[in-house]
């Protein structure tokens, strides 16, 4: 599975964790409001309960308080209170006659606590004393509003001041949720029962715009993420560009300085520092390798001469005519190692010099595959040849020739006996595309990324003892670089080694399209 970007992790967990806090937040407000307003409510039911005590002395002052509620709250009052008053021994004395068939009266038998005060918003959370009770052997007086107290004649009022400490709870009905309180005093116990509807609405309002509201906050912060992550990646992003145009040809190449950002500039500077290091050892080593080249070419060259003087001076079939031989054979092979090394040297420091012109690649590659159908005469290897004719590229003839016939003389070494070799050579697209196979045992597949590398050598051999110092693919893919094209290992069937090498074509060649 591929992993995801940094930058869209960045952007999900801000998202993740910014609803988690929103989420937290909302529920923390909901249930903040939700108290607030069930407090709202039980001060309004012990406010209605306060203000009219004088209306519960009889039967008659109980349509007076519904038509002083009507008068309160409107015609529909019905659906937004209800009452329930019990006297000392637990009868019912009053019911509305909208009380919800759900809630049952008789459950309705609560023992209130005793209290010297009417405590206020007890399940709010805060206990508020409102007033006192008055005593019992008041002459006159207004009660808690005076509505129901007016003068008194032959005695003190009827003691209908609550002195117990109310109550409340939330009940639900079929289609309604009531908020109920139970006022009272040893004498009469009152409930008044508030719909919650428009606490409900209310709340269910806050909760949907929280919920519409909750997918945008998140994109906003995601974007917002996304726009931070952006921006605190960008210098990964350039070091990562300036990474990879460090090549060998590219080695000038330096990362800009981040001046936003302490903890990236200090990782620049370290990159820098070690590819200045990586610069003046590696052009050591290509200079190393390209002096030490080109001051051999003079002692082997000499050191050949002689050889092929005493070589020509020795008896014929004697001693020292094969002693002279091998050292011929060997002072050849270190001028093909130098002149390998050479070439590498001055291709990793972009110095190869090429002397260009049109080349037929057609001719060229008629006349070495003649020569290797007689190095491969002993092997009895089968050549399948397809060279359209004519088709030119501009190039350097010489080197293209060294790249081409390493390329073939792989072909013959790394073959098995009555083997085949295929070449096909076609032009499309502004290209020359030469491709050559050959069978064999094939190239394992955990070998097949180091064939490029220099001075390895293939373990497909087959255990048979093959010629050669493992630089041919690495110069002919090199020399194929310097002329603007490239030389890759194809992947094809078992026990089957393809090489594909392509070239800009010259414009005159044919089967260009």
């Amino acid at each position: 599975m591929k992993a995801l970007p940094s930058r869209l992790k960045i952007a999900l967990l801000s998202a993740a964790i910014s609803g988690v806090v929103l989420l937290v937040f909302g529920v923390a407000m909901w249930q903040l409001i939700y108290q607030t307003r069930i407090a709202a409510v039980d001060r309004e039911i012990r406010s209605l309960g306060s203000r009219h005590p004088g209306l519960f002395a009889g039967r008659g002052n109980y349509e007076r308080l519904a038509g002083s509620l009507e008068s309160t709250f409107g015609d529909d009052y019905t659906n937004h209170i209800i009452l329930l008053i019990k006297d000392a021994a637990g009868r019912t004395s009053y019911c509305s006659p909208y009380w919800p068939k759900e809630i049952a009266p008789d459950n309705y038998r609560l023992r209130l606590e005793e209290t010297n005060h009417i405590v206020m918003a007890q399940d709010g959370g805060t206990n508020i004393s409102v007033a006192a009770a008055p005593p019992a052997d008041s002459g006159m007086g207004r009660g808690f509003g005076g509505r129901g107290f007016g003068q008194g004649r032959g005695g003190p009022p009827p003691n209908v001041v609550f002195t117990k400490a109310p109550k409340f709870s939330t009940v639900k009905a079929a289609d309604s949720t009531w908020r109920m309180g139970v006022l009272g005093n040893d004498d009469v116990t009152l409930v008044i029962g508030l719909n919650q509807q428009e606490v409900e609405q209310e709340l269910n309002r806050v909760r949907a715009a929280f919920w519409l509201t909750l997918p945008g906050a998140l994109f906003l912060v995601g974007l917002g993420g996304w726009a931070v992550a952006g921006r605190a990646l960008r210098p990964l992003k350039t070091i990562a560009e300036t990474a990879e145009r460090f090549t060998a040809r590219g080695l000038e190449q330096r990362i800009p300085d981040a001046g936003d950002s302490p903890e990236t500039g200090r990782v620049i500077q370290v990159l820098n520092r070690m590819m200045d290091r990586l610069e003046t050892s590696f052009r050591q080593a290509t200079r190393f390798s390209a002096d030490a080249s080109h001051e051999l070419k003079t002692p082997l060259t000499v050191m050949q001469g002689e050889l092929e003087s005493a070589l020509k001076s020795a008896a014929p079939g004697s001693a020292e005519q094969r002693l002279f031989s091998n050292l011929l054979d060997e002072t050849q092979r270190l001028k093909t190692i130098t002149r390998s090394l050479l070439l590498l040297a001055q291709a990793d420091a972009g110095q190869l010099k090429l002397a260009l012109e049109p080349v037929d690649l057609s001719a060229e590659l008629d006349a070495m595959i003649e020569d290797a159908r007689v190095l491969a005469a002993d092997a009895r290897l089968q050549f399948e040849v397809e060279l359209p004719p004519q088709l030119l590229v501009v190039a350097d003839r010489a080197m293209l020739h060294t790249a081409l016939f390493n390329l073939i003389m792989n072909a013959i070494k790394y073959n098995e006996t009555d083997g085949q070799i295929s070449v096909q050579i076609e032009a499309a697209n502004g290209q020359v595309v030469f491709t050559i196979g050959n069978t064999g045992p094939g190239i394992p597949a955990d070998e097949q990324m180091m064939i490029f590398d220099r001075f390895y050598r293939a373990s497909h051999a087959g255990g048979r003892r093959v010629d050669g110092i493992g630089l041919g693919l690495s110069l002919a893919r090199e020399i194929v670089r310097a002329h603007g094209g490239e030389l890759s290992l194809k992947e094809g069937r078992s026990g089957w080694t393809c090489f594909v090498l392509w070239l800009p074509a010259s414009g005159n060649a044919i089967g260009i399209k």
